[in-house]
């Protein structure tokens, strides 16, 4: 059996999975049956969409399906291949211009993904002899991806710690390559936020590149969405910028954004980009549409960022431990795995769809339900939402 070797991990990878499955209490892999919005159809019946990161809730959004449908009809399903084989149409290139306004960047580059573009551009940027990426230790797992795929050395520091980046640019201080920090903008578990002044006064002197995830942020974080460096005023606080639309817009895709020699090598040596296909033009028009509805329509940013700090100190009324949330990622912590599964089994029930979060997701001891809030979520779905958590938190002795 050629299989064999592999097949015994997988069947003891697999145990876990088919225990959680046998027990009941997984609400893994549920079918949805309907659009992205503040409610779901899920396994038939409707309830209160909080599982989603689609927070401005343009993937349902009308002017968002009907630019999408337009292009549609106009390029079909794809350009047939590789942007660098193929071409790219003019909403491509007019989505790479878009991005790099949104960030103040010189040029931009449009992936087939979110985890290719991060995994791409640090695959692209870090494959020299001797270099190294300084990671925060909570990385999403598509950098850490990009740095197995680039070959480079990693080194991490602790969690939002600048003192302890502080000491891992001193201590690398002899790397005889390129060094880069990697940061989430906002990171998804937790709903914190990068310490982003700071990173810059360690990192300036010491000629140290500074890369960003803007997945959680982009569109959401600062007056006006364009992320981590708006919310703390520093323009070019970031040299490279990366993310997803996934969250933002509700669709696929990712970018990064940089200076303009940065994203023509990319162009030609992030392996990623070269070796996938082109982003949809259906996807690239409907995200070309959701950057046009956060000038057109901001009132979508402003209902946001109400929700948030509306949920936020409702939650934390009841008794719930938020720890560091303060965005629309919104984890609520159980700190054990069985009554985590059994929690977000018993919300499900009651018509509030959320996602349990265990280990390896997360160490030991920090599983977690993870929320999070829609813009188009009107206060009858909060209250409704709360209410709900109230009689099953106290069910599940996390409130008093």
């Amino acid at each position: 059996d050629g299989m064999k070797g592999a097949s015994e991990r997988i069947e003891q990878q697999l145990q876990m999975v088919r225990m959680l499955q046998a027990s009941g209490l997984s609400t893994y892999c549920r079918e949805v049956t309907s659009g992205c919005g503040p409610t779901m159809i899920v396994e038939g019946r409707e309830v209160i969409n909080c599982i989603s990161n689609s927070y401005m809730g343009f993937s349902v959004h009308p002017k968002v399906i009907e630019a999408a449908r337009a292009a549609l009809s106009e390029y079909g399903m794809g350009i047939g291949g590789s942007p660098l084989a193929c071409g790219t149409t003019r909403l491509h290139n007019r989505l790479a211009e878009v991005l790099a306004a949104h960030y103040g960047k010189q040029d931009a580059l449009v992936f087939a993904s979110g985890y290719k573009a991060l995994a791409g551009t640090i695959q692209g940027l870090l494959s020299g002899k001797g270099d190294m990426a300084l990671l925060d230790s909570l990385a999403h797992r598509s950098i850490i991806d990009g740095c197995v795929l680039a070959r480079c050395k990693m080194r991490s520091f602790k969690h939002n710690d600048a003192g302890d980046l502080a000491v891992l640019v001193e201590s690398t201080q002899k790397c005889e390559g390129h060094r880069m920090v990697i940061v989430d903008s906002v990171y998804s578990m937790d709903g914190d936020v990068a310490p982003l002044p700071r990173m810059v006064e360690i990192c300036r002197p010491a000629g140290v590149t500074i890369m960003i995830d803007e997945a959680h942020a982009m569109g959401i974080l600062g007056k006006t969405g364009r992320g981590l460096m708006e919310h703390f005023n520093l323009p070019g606080g970031a040299d490279v910028v990366a993310g997803t639309f996934s969250k933002f817009a509700g669709a696929v895709g990712g970018f990064c954004a940089a200076d303009r020699d940065v994203i023509e090598y990319l162009r030609y040596f992030s392996s990623p980009y070269v070796f996938s296909a082109a982003l949809p033009p259906a996807t690239t028009a409907a995200v070309l549409t959701a950057f046009e509805l956060l000038k057109s329509e901001p009132h979508w940013h402003a209902q946001l960022w109400d929700n948030v700090h509306y949920m936020l100190a409702e939650v934390k009324k009841l008794g719930f431990d938020t720890g560091t949330s303060c965005t629309p990622c919104i984890p609520i912590f159980v700190r054990d795995t069985e009554k985590v599964l059994r929690l977000c089994r018993a919300l499900l029930d009651r018509g509030l769809y959320t996602s349990p979060v265990i280990h390896p997701g997360v160490p030991l001891k920090q599983e977690r339900i993870r929320m999070g809030l829609m813009a188009s979520h009107t206060r009858a779905h909060l209250d409704r939402a709360l209410e709900i958590l109230r009689t099953t938190g106290k069910e599940f002795e996390l409130i008093p």
